[in-house]
């Protein structure tokens, strides 16, 4: 009986193509947008709750709003260097095309080459060689989401305001982000901001032993150069990314609102598509009951076609924005800090549900309604 009841319903979506096709779209274009959001979000959690920088910290200049502001000494890492618990000291120069929020923002971060052989800023090379790096002055290795964004690949020249650099490697890494940015001869990205980036850093990424001394550290490395040459200010890796992008994060957040309204849209589209539908059948359904249709058979036949339609709604939607999310390869970026927008299968899977709640939701009322409407009445309208 199901079965039959199953095919009746399909059917029926059939004999009004336009409405729904038009109704299909409508949810795909909403669920499209909700799970956009949710990857966008998704991309923020992994940026800020990584476990592989949980052990991370990052200093830089006191007062910093912009790469470009931050000038620290190469020595300071000798002196970070000595403190207990440190692990290694990794200097870095961030060289951006915008220090804004930025949708295609692009990032090169100078770092000494030995640093890719001595476990100080391990990537995994995906093709090119770490040794055409190390003897390139100018080589870059590259991540993944940039080469695929920008379609990069070895061998090739690309170039960032007065910075060109030959691409020798893609790199993927654990770290979220950085197979976003590209990776430069520290020397060299020095020479190329100028010579009065000679011996000066932008920040200083400092690997610990124990986590839970992040913050007494912090306090010590910023006493050590309070009176010097340039002050200091340390903070967590995920401090620093939360203080970085604190306009953007704003951003995201209020863009959850923006989900939540794509799910009202769908809601509402699918609840008065199946009220008119209802409405239109009520001499139908009469004909059904005489049939020997009980209400409930009536509940069971609305209530799945509202589902069918929602659910067919988010496939298409959701399918749209995993494929969007799996070769669009975007990204958000601010003052050299990039988070991606990540597809996850908890992504598909939020979607896939909202999709099917929403169709419960908004076919519950015309299912009790046209189970509940008098055979007396609907006859009254043949």
């Amino acid at each position: 009986m199901i079965r039959k009841l199953l095919q009746y319903v399909w059917r029926s979506m059939g004999r009004h193509k336009a409405r729904s096709t038009l109704t299909v779209l409508g949810i795909a274009t909403a669920m499209f947008l909700f799970c956009f959001i949710e990857g966008l979000q998704k991309g923020v959690s992994e940026a800020t709750e990584s476990n592989a920088t949980a052990n991370q910290l990052i200093v830089f200049q006191q007062s910093r709003f912009c790469p470009a502001t931050s000038k620290l000494p190469d020595r300071y890492a000798g002196i970070i260097a000595k403190l207990p618990d440190v692990v290694s000291v990794l200097p870095i120069k961030i060289y951006v095309n915008n220090c804004r929020a930025s949708l295609d923002s692009v990032t090169f971060r100078g770092v000494p080459p030995e640093s890719l052989t001595d476990g100080r800023n391990p990537v995994t090379l995906v093709s090119g060689s770490i040794d055409a790096f190390k003897k390139k002055s100018d080589g870059a290795l590259v991540g993944s989401r940039l080469a695929a964004r920008r379609n990069l690949k070895v061998g090739d020249r690309y170039q960032i305001g007065n910075v060109a650099v030959g691409v020798t490697g893609i790199f993927t890494s654990e770290v979220p982000g950085d197979d976003n940015m590209a990776l430069v001869n520290l020397e060299y990205l020095q020479r190329a901001a100028g010579n009065d980036n000679l011996g000066h850093v932008t920040e200083f990424d400092v690997v610990l032993k124990d986590p839970s001394r992040a913050e007494q550290l912090c306090r010590e490395i910023d006493g050590l150069f309070q009176a010097d040459e340039v002050p200091t200010t340390t903070k967590t890796h995920k401090a620093f990314i939360t203080s970085a992008t604190g306009d953007l994060l704003g951003l995201v957040r209020f863009t959850r609102w923006l989900g939540f309204l794509c799910v009202g849209v769908v809601l509402s589209l699918t609840a008065n598509t199946v009220y008119v539908m209802v409405q239109d059948r009520i001499k139908e359904h009469a004909v059904l009951q005489t049939l020997g249709f009980t209400g409930r058979h009536l509940f069971f036949m609305v209530l799945v076609e509202s589902v069918f339609l929602s659910l067919i709604g988010g496939v298409v939607g959701t399918g749209a924005a995993a494929l969007a999310l799996q070769f669009g390869h975007f990204g958000l970026g601010a003052e050299g800090v990039q988070i991606a927008f990540v597809l996850a299968p908890v992504v598909i899977g939020v979607g896939l549900l909202v999709s099917i709640a929403t169709g419960l939701l908004a076919g519950i009322v015309p299912a009790i309604q046209a189970a509940c409407n008098p055979i007396v009445d609907s006859l009254r309208r043949i």
